[in-house]
């Protein structure tokens, strides 16, 4: 009787096995890039990247009927280009670049961990001044002389600045005024100790496109040609520079939006790009993790803002240039925009629009050009639980019969 009831119950073990294994399961929807986007992105539907076109029409139409000044919105999962639009193509459009203001910050930053990857730079914990032996520096003091790069990159410097509206003349236009920029960020008086609390300050970036120049003898420019955005296949760019040369650090960096993109689809893949670690994973990680600021909800990272309720992080710039990065679905949003009318709802499209589309329920093929784990079959969990469930309670129904 009981090996009568064995091959029964191993036939069952083995169906429920297979049942559970086919259980979508997070490695599953966080797919590896099929086509890398370096001479130009891949499309696909939404559907076929786990996303409901009709709800991304609806964000769109959002769009379209705010009335607000946005140029470009750009949709990519799972490395795929699943929806994009521009909205006034006679002023931008595909080919066009348009200034990131101060997503400038976060490719700076991203130069930055590339410089300590090549050995241009030892580490964070290196001082501020010593990047700088050769000046003369105004109102030194104990504090300005402890600021480390780690303070410069989370905006915890301590300097005495003032950025607060730009409507104003303040420090950030007094530092445009003068011939050189980083002599006149190093020269304001300190405020609070270093690392002690954040303050917004675009002079703290461009001490660090200053670093990178006096570090590898590149202009920031030069340096991401070589190891950014020549790798990334980004050829068209453009970036002001400081009366000594020196691409600004804090703002005017002008990429197409779809080069946007491809520095999202760089930290979303921990650095890497097509087999090739642009930039180390403990800097993606670092730069994406940080102190609260005193917004609510709200962290810094390395030059890039983190949102602690949603879980994502976005290079943000003036009138509305945004780059989201969204790891927890695989989701890369871009925006620009010349939205000088006031704030819009970017964050809550991309929460309770964009995000709000997926639905994780994939075809068993797909219309993109490259097969991709999307090809494979997807089943609810919630089915194939219920039917390993009632398996199960149907052979210990008959066990207990031939008992």
């Amino acid at each position: 009787m009981k090996l009568r009831g064995v091959p029964i119950l191993l036939v069952v073990v083995l169906v429920v096995s297979m049942l559970v294994l086919a259980i979508p399961t997070d490695a599953q929807t966080d797919r590896p890039v099929a086509v890398w986007p370096t001479e130009g992105w891949a499309t696909s539907t939404p559907e076929a990247q786990g996303m409901d076109s009709a709800a991304l029409e609806d964000v769109y139409d959002h769009v379209r009927d705010s009335g607000a000044s946005i140029r470009s919105l750009l949709v990519v999962r799972h490395g795929y280009l699943v929806a994009e639009e521009y909205f006034t193509p006679i002023l931008y459009d595909v080919n066009d670049t348009h200034i990131l203001f101060s997503v400038t910050k976060s490719v700076v930053s991203c130069l930055i961990g590339i410089a300590i990857d090549q050995g241009f730079i030892d580490n964070t914990s290196q001082l501020l001044l010593d990047f700088f032996p050769d000046r003369t520096i105004a109102n030194l003091s104990a504090w300005k002389e402890a600021i480390t790069l780690e303070d410069v990159l989370r905006m915890r410097s301590g300097f005495q600045w003032d950025e607060d509206n730009y409507e104003e003349y303040n420090d950030f236009f007094a530092m445009r005024d003068t011939v050189d920029w980083a002599q006149y960020v190093l020269d304001r008086p300190m405020a609070y100790e270093p690392g002690s609390a954040f303050y917004y300050n675009s002079g703290n970036s461009h001490l660090l496109a200053t670093i990178i120049n006096v570090t590898t003898g590149m202009t920031p420019l030069a340096f991401a040609d070589q190891y950014l955005f020549g790798p990334l296949g980004i050829t068209t760019r453009f970036w002001l520079t400081d009366p000594l040369g020196i691409n600004f650090g804090g703002s005017n960096l002008a990429l197409k939006p779809r080069d946007m993109a491809k520095i999202g689809l760089l930290f979303i893949n921990n650095g890497t790009w097509d087999d090739q670690q642009i930039v180390s994973a403990d800097w993606v990680n670092r730069s994406s993790q940080g102190p609260q600021t005193p917004y609510y909800q709200v962290s810094y990272g390395y030059q890039w803002w983190i949102d602690d309720d949603d879980g994502w992080y976005s290079g943000r710039g003036y009138n509305g240039q945004y780059i989201y990065v969204v790891p927890e679905y695989d989701i890369l949003v871009v925006f620009t925009s010349d939205n000088e009318d006031g704030p819009y709802e970017y964050d809550w499209l991309v929460a309770d629009g964009i995000i709000g589309a997926v639905t994780n329920v994939y075809p068993t093929t797909t219309p993109t050009s490259t097969p991709t784990p999307s090809d494979l079959p997807q089943f609810s969990p919630y089915i194939l639980v219920g039917a390993a469930g009632f398996a199960i309670v149907a052979v210990a129904v008959l066990l207990i019969r031939r008992k």
